[in-house]
């Protein structure tokens, strides 16, 4: 083995020391992207979770207001279906009552 001379060494030294330096900053970084993209995980799973549930609540909420208002439909339709009735009741009853009319006045006329 041959023997480096000192400033040889120095310098080996030098750049094993700055390499190892770099490794580390390098690692550090890593670690800290890492660290971020952990805490961006989290509060992305943290929004998702807010979400949903804001999104459960409302279609709740909306199949609530949906039945509600079928409800008020069917009544609504019942109503009108209940006054068709009776307006054609009435018709009727107003139909007899005219040929009741004309057959009295027929035989008015006729005597």
């Amino acid at each position: 083995m041959e023997k480096q001379r000192p400033t040889e060494l120095n310098k080996k030294i030098s750049r094993l020391r700055s390499s190892r330096d770099k490794l580390k900053d390098r690692g550090r970084e890593k670690t800290l992207d890492n660290k971020k993209l952990r805490d961006r995980n989290v509060e992305i799973e943290t929004s998702r979770d807010f979400w949903r549930k804001q999104c459960k609540d409302q279609s709740k909420e909306h199949l609530t207001k949906h039945e509600a208002l079928k409800e008020e439909l069917k009544a609504s339709q019942d109503e009108l279906e209940q006054e068709r009735m009776r307006v054609n009741l009435e018709r009727e009853r107003a139909k007899k009552l005219e040929e009741e009319i004309e057959k009295i006045r027929g035989k008015k006329s006729g005597t």
